[in-house]
């Protein structure tokens, strides 16, 4: 190959790759618009509209083209500082002892 061939072929994959890249741009921007205007049949009424026409390809395209969050920024919160370390305080040990059954967990009778 000599170099203006290489130049040309290389050239050439650019302009294919930009040629791809933009037709799948139209295509996913088209794509919501087309899917909008063409409403799916109106299923209440029966017997009228068949279930061969793609409506739930066109249901598909409305209901998750807005999968992707639109909220870009994320959520500002304040920092919280550590300012020191809680030590547990010391606390006086009870004997134990047991309790006594004789009370009982029911409510008192009245």
């Amino acid at each position: 190959m000599t170099l203006l061939t290489l130049w040309t072929y290389c050239a050439g994959v650019v302009i294919l790759r930009r040629l791809v890249a933009l037709a799948l741009i139209v295509v996913v921007l088209g794509l919501a618009p087309v899917a909008h205007a063409t409403p799916p049949d109106p299923s209440w009424i029966p017997g009228l509209y068949d279930n061969a026409d793609f409506d739930d390809v066109i249901l598909l395209i409305t209901s998750k083209l807005g999968a992707v969050q639109s909220n870009i920024i994320p959520a500002l919160r304040p920092v919280a500082f550590v300012l020191g370390l809680a030590t547990p305080t010391p606390t006086e040990s009870r004997p134990l002892r047991p309790l006594s059954s004789v009370f009982g967990r029911a409510p008192p009778l009245a």
